[in-house]
């Protein structure tokens, strides 16, 4: 009997899970919005996912790894997987940080 339930609660939460992939590839693509990574020297773990993500079609905005002690090796690699990298003097200009005037 009590293998019946766990089948069921098993059978009710699969559904429920296409059903939430399902209404999830009915939005529309936010190509707006873009995602802001720290990036340090050997700790790129996120970007790592951030491209799993990617290829499977979850993820569609643009990622931008802020330079905080990258290897020219890892912008080069960040480069060839079409992600931007910038050093923080650029990213304050990007997001206009310090520009206000008095």
């Amino acid at each position: 009997m009590g293998w019946y339930f766990l089948l069921a609660a098993l059978a009710a939460f699969g559904t429920l899970s296409i059903l939430w992939i399902l209404f999830g590839w009915l939005l529309p693509p936010a190509d707006q919005g873009w995602l802001l990574c720290p990036g340090r020297s050997g700790e790129l773990s996120f970007v790592h996912i951030y491209l799993w993500l990617r290829e499977l079609g979850l993820v569609r905005c643009a990622l931008t790894v802020a330079d905080l002690g990258l290897t020219e090796e890892e912008h080069a690699w960040l480069a060839e997987k079409g992600i931007e990298s910038c050093s923080l003097d650029r990213l304050r200009e990007r997001l206009g940080i310090g520009a206000e005037e008095h």
